[in-house]
């Protein structure tokens, strides 16, 4: 089943945002007092008379965007016109009917659409008064609204049920299994990554504006997709640029804090680097972002078309044969410097534009995700704890030893592990990562964060909860030597 689809357009700043996040119930669309905030087609599913449809929210219709991308705004526009079983058509019923309001109104008769007439900002009812003409549009008196206090929002939301045939809209959309975040500085390639993936399984190559201008991306994008018959969801987002230029614009401030709100709902993340160039301030503080709230990553690497071709010319001039496996073993080691918080993540080595390595993308991300999903035994768990003990004790400056009672795992996504201790303090940051690395190798969480969890126990009662849940102190054996057994013949 497929959901009717209600499209909201209208000239530049009448409300469409607003309406879009009134309808829904919360905000999902970013909401600035200024025109052409919103770029590409937001689209979110919203419940009516028991079934779902598609609310779309659009660019503002006939805006001169000062980015260049006027005409990529109007493609998404009538993208949208065109899939919608009925549109919404916004009017400022403040500013009363415009030319822009009219050019509107006549592509919408040519289109033959159903349309739905609505007049925002109408806050009381006085307002309704100017109504009338709008009727000159051709397309009946508009329902006088207002996004802001909700006035008539209900009597809106009844007249969308009249007007679109739910005979075949779906009762429940199914959960998505994985939500995967796409972060990165701008320009680095989020949306031709974006639209390669909704191409590659939905068929759609224009699902968000791509443009060589930096910035294009201002709000967090969500786009569907079924793989192997499993729901997904890709997240693009803006572009991270440097703290400075989000001081002065507030655009740039709210576009930064919806990407970090999309890497803390993703259950995994694809960092994208651009290849042709060199690891930057936004990179480092994404990863850092990423390492904090604890997510499995992958980092793609994308233009690796150009930088491979650069490799390839510079082994060329030194009278060498280009190693392409050699070059990317680099580029992982330079990472690795640069990023040492995401030292454990993938890396998969892409081009967006030419859609190659794409699917690669999603399949290692869908591999991180049941990587992190993972609940390992307690057995299976506390002997590998044994391992790494047995490999390296932790020291302290006391020279007392640590000793762990018993391991267990209480969490997935991260796979949180908690040891109970004789004493936190005696097993240092640089011990917990020493066990976090060597767990990846012992555990299946090679590719994902683990968080790790030390709780302190009273010797006595840690030892008999070790014995009742593991059977024995996971270092048994390891702290201490084993007191001598008494001379003399046992009694019978």
């Amino acid at each position: 089943m497929t959901m009717p689809v209600v499209a909201i357009v209208g000239r530049p700043n009448v409300g469409k945002s607003s309406l879009l996040n009134a309808l829904i119930g919360k905000r999902i669309s970013i909401v600035q007092d200024m025109p052409g905030v919103t770029r590409d087609r937001i689209s979110v599913p919203m419940q009516l008379d028991g079934k779902y449809i598609e609310l779309v929210d659009t660019g503002g219709y006939g805006f001169i965007d000062p980015d260049k991308l006027t005409e990529h705004i109007k493609h998404q526009i009538e993208l949208a016109m065109q899939r919608a079983d009925v549109i919404v058509f916004i009017v400022d019923s403040q500013t009363g009917l415009t030319a822009g309001d009219q050019e509107i109104a006549a592509l919408l008769r040519k289109l033959n659409l159903k349309v739905i007439l609505v007049a925002n900002k109408a806050d009381k009812e006085k307002a309704d008064v100017v109504l009338g003409d709008f009727s000159r549009l051709g397309l009946g008196t508009p329902i006088g609204v207002s996004a802001t206090t909700g006035r008539n929002i209900e009597h809106l939301i009844n007249l969308l049920a009249k007007e679109i045939d739910l005979t075949s809209a779906p009762v429940e959309i199914p959960e998505p299994e994985m939500l995967m975040a796409i972060v990165g500085k701008r320009n680095a390639g989020k949306s031709t990554l974006v639209n390669a993936i909704a191409g590659l399984y939905e068929g759609d190559t224009d699902r968000v504006i791509v443009s060589e201008i930096p910035g294009t991306t201002r709000d967090s994008v969500d786009v569907r997709f079924e793989k192997d018959g499993k729901s997904l969801i890709v997240i693009d987002t803006a572009g991270v640029r440097k703290k400075r230029h989000m001081v002065t614009n507030d655009i740039e401030f709210y576009s930064f804090h919806r990407a970090e709100r999309s890497i803390r709902r993703a259950d995994v993340v694809v960092m994208l680097l651009d290849s042709t160039e060199k690891v930057s301030e936004p990179d480092k503080k994404l990863a850092a972002y990423i390492a904090e709230q604890m997510k499995p990553v992958v980092i793609a690497i994308n233009k690796w078309d150009i930088a491979r071709a650069e490799f390839s010319e510079m082994a060329k001039a030194a009278g060498d044969r280009f190693d392409e496996t050699a070059a990317m073993e680099q580029y992982r080691t330079y990472l690795d410097q640069e990023l040492k918080h995401l030292d454990y993540a993938p890396l998969v080595f892409v081009t967006a534009k030419e859609g190659k390595n794409v699917q690669s993308v999603v399949d290692m991300a869908q591999n991180l995700f049941k990587q992190a999903s993972e609940r390992v035994g307690t057995g299976r768990l506390n002997t590998a704890i044994r391992q790494v003990f047995e490999e390296r004790f932790p020291s302290t400056p006391t020279g007392r030893r640590a000793r762990i009672y018993y391991a267990t795992q209480t969490e997935t996504n991260p796979p949180t592990i908690v040891l109970f201790v004789n004493k936190p303090d005696f097993i240092n940051e640089t011990y917990q990562r020493f066990m976090i690395n060597r767990l990846r190798k012992l555990l299946p969480y090679q590719q994902v964060p683990i968080k790790l969890v030390l709780r302190g126990k009273e010797a006595r009662s840690a030892e008999k909860e070790a014995k009742d849940f593991a059977g024995k102190p996971v270092d048994q054996g390891l702290t201490e030597k084993p007191a001598k057994k008494a001379g003399g013949k046992r009694r019978k």
